[in-house]
């Protein structure tokens, strides 16, 4: 059995080569021979040896749906499927949009994993006695200090705010010059009134030191009114000193009684009022 292309048979009369040819086998096997011309001129035959085979998979709705379709033009009194004389079966080309979305959700999911464990690694560990990088349990001085939560026992001075709203029975926020020991101070009150506030200095801090390092330091002794750290104006880093206001004077007066001397950071504080004629 031979079956031939009109594009065949152009391509025949230009370069004088032989039709293609197929032979139908015993075994239900089909050969295919084709002459070609290769790069170097020469004429080249190529034999192939074809098996048709019934695959059934399943397909898109709209694919079947076209393979139904009915042939016409030349190829309308063809049997089914493609025709080798005439059609050329090119690589599958499998799309599995699918899966290409499930890998790209799975890569945004160990993403925001790495920026977790990144975060987790970037946090500071804080000594409880020392105020080091480490854990309290590793602490080098934890024999020879003591927590700050022990030196300033359980009668701790709060926040007159606090009791404020204890009393109030409400967590509204309340005025400094309404909490309980401004009382003296008005709402007008200038600069100078201020600076009678009992104000200690507390000095030999590290270069690390934040503000919240202050204030978790001094505020178990009473309400704090304000605070300040030096900082360096190019690098940020604490100078080595601040100045913590009480409200009271009996909250300073403790302050310095505990802190003065106290390991803080792995250094030795040392306490004392920033006005001497305190």
């Amino acid at each position: 059995m031979s079956n031939r292309d009109w594009a065949d048979d152009d391509l025949v009369e230009e370069q004088g080569l032989p039709p293609m040819e197929i032979v139908a086998n015993d075994d239900g096997t089909k050969t295919v021979i084709e002459y070609r011309v290769n790069e170097d001129g020469k004429t080249v035959k190529s034999t192939r040896r074809v098996q048709e085979r019934v695959v059934q998979e399943r397909v898109n709705h709209a694919v079947a749906e076209r393979k139904k379709w009915a042939k016409f033009g030349a190829e309308q009194h063809s049997a089914p499927g493609p025709n080798l004389a005439t059609t050329k079966i090119g690589e599958i080309v499998w799309l599995k949009l699918s899966q290409y979305a499930a890998q790209q959700k799975q890569q945004e999911q160990d993403a925001l994993e790495q920026e977790k464990k990144a975060a987790v690694k970037s946090s500071q560990i804080r000594c409880r006695r020392c105020r080091g990088l480490h854990y309290t349990v590793k602490c080098p001085y934890k024999d020879t200090l003591v927590p700050l939560e022990e030196i300033t026992g359980e009668g701790a001075a709060e926040s007159p705010a606090e009791n404020t709203n204890e009393k109030s029975g409400s967590s509204s926020y309340v005025p400094p010059h309404m909490r309980a020991g401004a009382s003296k101070l008005g709402t007008d009150a200038g600069r100078g009134a201020r600076d009678e506030l009992p104000t200690i200095r507390i000095s030999n801090l590290s270069e690390d030191t934040q503000d919240d390092d202050v204030r978790h330091l001094c505020h178990p002794f009473g309400a704090i009114s304000r605070f300040f750290v030096a900082k360096d104006r190019n690098t940020g880093q604490c100078k080595g000193f601040a100045f913590v206001s009480f409200y009271e004077k009996e909250s300073a007066e403790k302050a310095i009684a505990k802190l003065n001397g106290y390991g803080f950071d792995n250094l030795i504080l040392n306490v004392e009022w920033s006005n001497p004629s305190k």
